[in-house]
């Protein structure tokens, strides 16, 4: 009896270390929604539940405190969501190769099986409209020649809208990443083996650099 919950725990163990855990991103409106999924099956909601809940056990109470707040507050700008997902293209060009080069083959266990990216670019006038779209089209695509290189890529679809009349930029991106907690773990074991190996490496730096005692007598 032993051995059989013996082995049934082990294969568990080997189940939820291969089994892919599926992360799926949504901004739409400027929310942000993160919800994860385990085993194929179960969906764990982790963003925006708790601003759900807070609203919900406190409803009446939120609206007769917040209102007379809200009359003395100044309005705060709101930063365009299409810049917003721009600064991320260029984030991700800049900084991924290098976690690439560091992780070399255990970045291709990441899979990302849904990328669908909608972005409007406003703009006053034709010229600095068209101007915004390239610029767009070139940070968009540039992520995903770098992300393709690193990571597997299954599906990627980016649309650039200008917009003339409104003045306003609109991003939506719907993301989903699927990773097995295996390649998470062989990741964390080689970022505390390179770290360890640095910190080694300084401390006998260090010691070098002291005069020892036989040393400093002569």
């Amino acid at each position: 009896m032993g051995k059989y919950l013996l082995f049934g725990l082990l294969g568990l163990l080997v189940l939820l270390l291969f089994a892919p855990v599926k992360t799926e991103i949504v901004w739409r409106r400027a929310v942000f929604h993160l919800r994860l999924r385990f085993l194929w099956l179960f969906p764990v909601t982790v963003l925006p539940q708790k601003e759900r809940t807070e609203k919900a056990a406190k409803p009446k109470r939120e609206k007769k405190a917040r209102a007379p707040k809200a009359q003395k507050e100044k309005p705060q700008a709101k930063r365009d969501p299409g810049e917003i997902l721009l600064e991320v293209f260029q984030l991700v060009n800049d900084l991924l190769p290098r976690v690439g080069e560091f992780f070399g083959r255990l970045a291709r266990g990441i899979t990302v099986s849904r990328c669908r990216i909608a972005l409007v670019v406003s703009g006053e006038e034709a010229d600095a409209a068209g101007i915004a779209c390239g610029r767009a089209y070139a940070l968009g695509y540039g992520a995903y020649s770098v992300l393709s290189g690193v990571v597997r890529v299954e599906e990627f679809v980016y649309h650039v809208m200008p917009d003339f009349l409104s003045g306003e930029g609109a991003a939506d991106a719907e993301v989903t990443v699927e990773i097995r907690p295996v390649t998470l773990l062989a990741a964390g074991c080689l970022f505390l083996f390179h770290f360890v190996k640095a910190f080694l490496g300084r401390q006998m730096s260090r010691e070098k650099r002291v005069p020892g005692p036989a040393n400093s007598m002569k």
